[in-house]
């Protein structure tokens, strides 16, 4: 697990822990919080797909599911004292909802969920690593 997920974990403190803490992204994709929140993707193709792939969908159910997924990661940050995970809960938040919404296929969770769901039609492929290797050439 990413060290800015572990309980007792401290917030980010300057820009490169930040940085740092926004790598977990892939790995907080596999939450049991967020379980529910892959989407079945029936894009066929090569793995990884590209962004082109989820231009232009619909997503506000997907957003809905993200939003109830964070509450509840909120709350565990919480009980468990990580700063990370918080910092990450409130962030991807933001940038989930309101005037600073992002397209579903620029949110760094969404991606990830989104890249999820379609690793699963290709074995081997639904693992953290696979998601972050996935979203390093999204672009």
């Amino acid at each position: 697990m990413h060290p800015a997920l572990h309980p007792g974990s401290p917030p980010p403190a300057d820009d490169q822990d930040v940085e740092f803490v926004l790598r977990a992204v892939p790995e907080l994709a596999f939450f049991p919080e967020l379980a529910a929140c892959v989407p079945t993707v029936t894009e066929g193709g090569a793995w990884p797909p590209g962004r082109d792939a989820f231009v232009g969908h619909d997503r506000d159910d997907l957003r809905a599911q993200v939003l109830q997924g964070l509450t509840a990661l909120g709350e565990r940050a919480e009980r468990e004292r990580s700063g990370g995970l918080a910092f990450l809960v409130r962030t991807l938040t933001h940038f989930l909802v309101g005037p600073a919404a992002l397209p579903a296929v620029e949110h760094p969770l969404l991606v990830a969920l989104l890249l999820r769901g379609a690793a699963r039609a290709h074995e081997g492929v639904d693992t953290p690593l696979e998601i972050a290797r996935a979203m390093d050439r999204w672009g």
